[in-house]
């Protein structure tokens, strides 16, 4: 789990949690990112612990400045439920689902995300 990150001058914060999927044979890290509300929801988990995420996924096109277009996927996780049964954490918004130019600081980067 990497520690919750603030971007730009607006303050847009993001989690990264690499969840571990798959029957152990064979690693598969997917990173799963938590925005606005649902960073309360991911800052409670804990190494090893089996959780259910629902998310969306979104695309993302970028051009760089040598003209190649790359594409980019992310997934964003908006709800955690324990495997245990545990009673859901508290749910996000629907601001949660707001889109990244929101989040737009006018500065234009080298890097995509």
């Amino acid at each position: 789990m990497d520690e919750v990150r603030e971007y730009g001058a607006n303050g847009f914060r993001k989690h990264q949690v690499v969840v571990e999927t798959g029957d152990g044979k064979w690693a598969n890290p997917i990173p799963v990112e938590f925005i606005k509300d649902s960073i309360e929801q991911s800052k409670g988990l804990k190494k090893g612990e089996k959780v259910s995420i629902e998310a969306r996924i979104s695309g993302r096109e970028w051009q760089g400045k040598d003209g190649v277009t790359k594409w980019f996927t992310s997934i964003s996780g908006f709800k955690i439920q324990s495997e245990g049964g545990a009673a859901p954490a508290k749910d996000a918004d629907s601001s949660s689902f707001d889109t990244f130019d929101e989040y737009d600081d006018g500065v234009e980067d080298d890097v995509p995300f």
